[in-house]
């Protein structure tokens, strides 16, 4: 095929893309759609959700302030054909998300993570169906409340293994972060010991995750609009979506089907640890045709997410932790009171440390992993509030403007972790759980990073106090708790101390959790 008929077949398919996107999906309205900024004519509101590098401003304060300017907590956008209706609420997202369920917890096509970037086999992006449900299933098996109590022994040891790190190397504590939350997810999942995540895993999933922090916002690249811009050349100008979702493809395919064939390998040479892999292939062994897919699928969802989401958490936290030193010092002095400091806090200890607890909900309210949460999408017409919501409309559930709810969440730009601590004739706002996602799609890997973070937060606290890094001439470099945009939301870099409390707590990173059961 010449170059000038392989111009000619792009241009036919960007054309018809458009003429589809603009005239054909044009539907009859039974009803006003909420408000929300004029459309021009053929591209409708597409500078609205444009990344503008001389405006900074994350996409979520632009949807919140949208809500604002039109003085409605529904908004309603038309962007090259595709409509999108944004819930800045949690009136709205309860009402819809939760109560109408059944009408909106699909997921809208996702043409450059799903199509091009490899995540087809994240469950995660499935549409509401039966292969959703299977994978579903399958997944909350392992990770319902009752169940990741069983994980603690391995939580344990991964701690210990930060608690070191961090005192040894503290100027890579993203790294540390990232390799505890990882090693935790892998090991539960795959069987993979610590040595083996670090050489093998840990940067493959720092590279892996790049496609969801730069495209997991619907419109990141046109071709989220335009899905038939997928079958054009790479080499086309303009088309360097497509050399990037090559590169991206490869690591995303890889942390699927690595993980899953060094564990069928160590099943098949007697050596494999137990994990969620092993218990699932013996439990379905007579339905493998069908459910080994999706036990490799649920297992790497499990790996990644737990990863990643979770990691930003524990960031953000750390980052609070040293920019609010006096929270710091009640939360230790809490510990002090309640576990003494003669050993680490344990799970057992959780509910006895109230203050810990508001301390990560409130870093959940604050900074929520994913503020702009997963697109949902709607399966058939629908009526709120006297607005139309149409078939097919990607419904943006906006987490952190719902978790910023001034009528809410009392002065809610400020980092606050007793506005959770429960006392006589007060009334506690709801838990930050929206952070989790919505309805349906709620994350069902929630309760295992929670006690992640919980473990995480509780030991440092107890072996260390966590200081600004000094610079070469003995001054302190300051830290924000800034983060930075993106469907992925990590705190910005920032550098810090975790100096001992004392001789008695650096001697608890040797003498561990005495008397508890940690994982070999």
């Amino acid at each position: 095929m010449s170059d000038s008929t392989l111009h000619l077949l792009a241009l036919s398919i960007l054309v018809i893309s458009l003429l589809y996107h603009i005239f054909a999906r044009h539907r009859r309205r039974s009803g006003r759609l909420p408000p929300g900024p004029a459309a021009l004519p053929l591209i409708g509101s597409l500078f609205d959700v444009l990344r503008d590098k001389s405006n900074p401003k994350p996409q979520y304060l632009k949807y919140l302030e949208m809500g604002q300017k039109y003085k409605s907590e529904i908004v309603h956008m038309k962007v090259l054909g595709d409509r999108i209706i944004i819930l800045n609420s949690a009136k709205a997202a309860n009402e819809l998300l939760e109560k109408r369920s059944a009408i909106y917890s699909s997921r809208p096509s996702m043409p450059m993570l799903v199509d091009l970037s490899g995540w087809c086999w994240n469950f995660g992006f499935f549409p509401y169906s039966e292969s959703w449900r299977a994978h579903r299933r399958t997944f909350s098996r392992y990770f319902m409340s009752r169940k990741v109590q069983e994980y603690h022994p391995i939580q344990r040891k991964e701690t210990l293994h930060l608690l070191k790190n961090l005192v040894n190397d503290p100027d890579n504590t993203r790294e540390h972060v990232r390799t505890y939350t990882g090693a935790i997810s892998v090991r539960i999942t795959h069987g993979i010991n610590l040595e083996q995540y670090r050489m093998h895993y840990s940067k493959l999933a720092e590279r892996g995750i790049q496609s969801i922090i730069f495209a997991g916002i619907h419109g990141d690249f046109m071709v989220d609009y335009f899905p038939l811009l997928k079958h054009i050349p790479a080499w086309l100008p303009g088309a360097t979506f497509k050399q990037k979702a090559k590169v991206w493809a490869k690591d995303v395919t890889d942390l699927n089907e690595l993980p899953w064939k060094d564990v069928k390998s160590s099943i098949a040479s007697g050596d494999a640890i137990p994990c969620i892999a092993t218990d699932g292939l013996e439990k379905f062994s007579s339905q493998l045709d069908e459910m080994e897919e999706v036990l490799k699928n649920v297992c790497g969802v499990s790996y990644i997410a737990g990863t990643d989401t979770t990691s930003a958490l524990l960031l953000s936290i750390i980052a609070a932790l040293v920019c609010y030193p006096e929270i710091q010092k009640k939360a230790q002095a809490e510990l002090d009171t309640v576990v003494g400091q003669g050993r680490l806090p344990d799970f057992g200890d959780r509910k006895r440390l109230p203050y810990i607890e508001c301390i990560l909900k409130e870093t959940q309210r604050m900074w929520p992993s994913v503020p702009l949460g997963l697109d949902h999408y709607s399966i058939s017409d629908d009526i709120y509030e006297g607005y139309f919501i149409p078939k097919g409309a990607i419904i943006v559930g906006n987490t952190w403007a719902i978790l910023h709810d001034k009528t809410i969440y009392d002065d809610p730009m400020t980092f606050k972790p007793e506005r959770f601590l429960e006392q006589f004739g007060k009334q506690c706002p709801p838990d930050p759980l929206y952070s989790f996602g919505f309805g349906r799609r709620i994350c069902p890997g929630r309760y295992l990073a929670l006690d992640n973070s919980w473990m995480m937060m509780a030991c440092i606290l107890a072996v260390f106090t966590i200081e600004k890094a000094l610079d070469i001439n003995g001054n302190e470099i300051e830290v924000t708790t800034q983060h930075a945009d993106g469907a992925l939301s990590y705190p910005v870099p920032f550098r810090c101390r975790f100096t001992p409390r004392s001789p008695q707590a650096l001697g608890l990173l040797e003498t561990g959790f005495a008397g508890q059961e940690v994982a070999e």
